[in-house]
């Protein structure tokens, strides 16, 4: 007995069930692919949290003490030849950990021994902060009296006595996050799984 067989009628079915065997494992790989999102964007968001909190401490004031008048700089000048000493120019720089700084301003013809204070307009992580220095401000070449690091609330350094305010502040660890290198990683990794996702919905 002979039986006659479509040859384009099996050829059609073969690739009908191909195509249903690639469409089946895409749909099983996308449940997997999503899952994996969500997981990327649950650590991106308690990686924020977390390094937010660690960085969230700023810089808000700095009061200089001249622990001793015979430190404090002079400047002289030779106004009809005699010498006359005045008071130094202070002037209080930030140094930043990414190699930028921040004059905080200068305090023309004044003494430190009472103290002088520096009020930020706005907070500065304190773990940006590489250093701050204190200088006598001249209009060609600032002399550097000393330099300090933001380790304590108080510090000595030349003579000085250096008192730091800070106060912790969930808008100041945020944006300090996402400035650092792998604040913008985790950035980009939460932007793709988000965008995985809403692919993943609108396809199937």
């Amino acid at each position: 007995m002979h039986i006659a067989v479509d040859r384009s009628k099996v050829s059609y079915m073969t690739e009908e069930q191909s195509d249903r065997t690639r469409s089946g494992s895409t749909h099983s790989a996308w449940p997997m692919t999503r899952l994996i999102c969500f997981g990327i964007i649950l650590l991106s968001v308690i990686s924020c949290v977390v390094i937010a909190a660690f960085r969230s401490n700023g810089l808000i004031q700095v009061t200089v003490t001249a622990l001793n008048p015979e430190v404090e700089p002079r400047d002289h000048n030779l106004p009809f030849i005699k010498q006359q000493e005045s008071l130094p120019d202070y002037e209080l720089v930030v140094n930043y950990s990414n190699g930028l700084i921040t004059n905080l301003g200068t305090k023309p013809n004044s003494s430190a021994v009472q103290g002088l204070t520096w009020r930020l307009n706005e907070p500065i992580p304190v773990c940006e902060i590489v250093g701050v220095r204190l200088q006598d401000q001249d209009k060609l070449i600032s002399d550097v009296i000393t330099e300090v690091q933001v380790t304590s609330d108080s510090t000595e350094a030349d003579g000085y006595q250096f008192d730091f305010q800070t106060e912790h502040s969930v808008a100041i660890g945020v944006q300090s996050f996402f400035r650092t290198p792998i604040g913008v990683a985790i950035s980009a990794a939460f932007f793709v799984a988000v965008l995985i996702i809403i692919f993943s919905v609108f396809i199937f």
